[in-house]
């Protein structure tokens, strides 16, 4: 291959540095072909700041496997040519798997290669033309793939140590959607007994639907209005009403997708509560299904651990004592819900006197209703904030809570 000026890939380099990608040197899997050259950086060759790239390797499969796998669990950081790194991406995908099991790779570092490629491809499919069948399953085929190549790391215990490091960031659909499904792979496969399977390959492909459950639970949001989703603030009640509807949205794009039905029940009704206080069909007890108790209870603990631009994150341990604390004004949040339930606005009668202009009179009516809605929606979420017990089912939620209190990244013994 050649590069601008004709020069042939595998040469040395002086660079500034913006023709090179640095990666993750234990990433390169020993015994597998490489269809790209490696790069060390050197120090500044000149005072223009120019850095000298050597190559030292072309093709691992020349030295011996043992003083390969020494070499790249030396090097600190190796670098490849900008214009390799489609092969070099295509080798991620295609030994993910190796890649993921590897417990002489940093957690951190294999969590955040996880995460990186689930983004690109749950970015992908909620950009995907679901008007065409055949590109609707084409992105469902490309998120299965992935998850079955990850599913090992992402169901093990060890690796809530990898989750953990993404508690905290700032709330975006797609890495949300990451975490979720991380979440339910993790609690099936910890928790088999609730589940009816027999034998461990049943309980992996339950936990790889559950996974891809999460991954799409919320890919309905991609036709909720732009300015709704992505609103500076806390939403008003109509916005919150508009948003329930993703739910919705969301099985009417994968309906064609051959889905098994528990998954569909479980993106439905992710967002029912076990009062019966919950969206789209408020259903209560067991009339909500499993996974979709099980999507509920992980979602919301990630929306909680998750940075706002409203609201600042909180901690793992926060979250988890609103989630299993009794609210001691339930009554008042139940009605307030039912209020925007049936309305979708507040119901205020403000009447405006001495105004002949009825322009005018109808303004400040809009404006007071609205004043009194932010209030109220304030209001909610402050209520909200002081228990959300009945939202759960107490078993399960406790199950939830056990089963991350096995990772050491987590401490949860005073609420258990």
């Amino acid at each position: 291959m050649t590069i601008d000026g004709g020069r042939e890939i595998g040469d040395d380099f002086v660079d500034d540095g913006s023709s090179f990608i640095g990666i993750v040197p234990t990433f390169i899997t020993p015994g597998n072909v490489t269809r790209f050259h490696l790069y060390e950086r050197l120090e500044p060759s000149d005072r223009n700041g120019a850095y000298r790239f050597r190559c030292l390797l072309k093709d691992t499969s020349s030295i011996p496997e043992s003083t390969l796998i020494r070499m790249l669990m030396s090097w600190e950081c190796l670098y490849i040519h900008k214009q390799e790194m489609g092969n070099y991406e295509q080798y991620l995908k295609d030994n993910l798997h190796i890649i993921l099991t590897n417990d002489n790779i940093d957690m951190e570092k294999r969590s955040v290669l996880f995460t990186d490629m689930c983004s690109d491809v749950i970015q992908g499919v909620m950009k995907s033309n679901f008007g065409f069948p055949k590109l609707g399953k084409e992105a469902l085929a490309s998120v299965k793939d992935l998850v079955l190549k990850a599913i090992g790391f992402i169901s093990s215990i060890d690796s809530l140590k990898g989750l953990a490091t993404l508690i905290g960031h700032d709330y975006e659909t797609h890495t949300h959607s990451i975490k979720v499904g991380w979440l339910m792979a993790i609690f099936v496969k910890a928790n088999p007994g609730l589940f009816a399977v027999s034998g461990r390959k049943e309980l992996e492909k339950l936990a790889v639907e559950a996974t891809v459950m999460g991954f799409l639970h919320d890919i309905g949001k991609a036709k909720v209005p732009s300015r709704v989703l992505n609103k500076n603030g806390r939403l008003n009640n109509l916005e919150y009403v508009a948003v329930q509807a993703h739910t919705a949205y969301s099985v009417s794009l994968l309906f064609d997708l051959d889905f098994p039905k528990y998954v569909m029940e479980g993106i439905l009704y992710h967002h029912e509560n076990e009062d019966g206080s919950g969206y789209p069909c408020r259903l209560k007890h067991d009339e909500i299904p499993l996974f979709a108790k099980i999507c509920h209870i992980a979602d919301v603990f990630d929306a909680l651990t998750s940075e706002r631009p409203y609201k600042p994150s909180k901690t793992p341990y926060e979250a988890l004592t609103i989630m299993t604390g009794k609210n001691p004004n339930l009554e008042i949040l139940q009605q307030m819900e039912k209020e925007v339930w049936e309305r979708g606005a507040t119901p205020v009668s403000v009447v405006v006197r001495n105004e002949k202009n009825p322009d005018i009179r109808r303004l400040k009516h809009e404006s007071r209703l609205n004043k009194e809605a932010e209030k109220r929606v304030e209001a909610r979420m402050k209520l909200r904030d002081n228990g959300m017990a009945h939202c759960f089912d107490a078993e399960l939620l406790k199950q939830f809570v056990l089963t991350l209190n096995r990772s050491e990244s987590f401490d949860f013994s005073t609420i258990i």
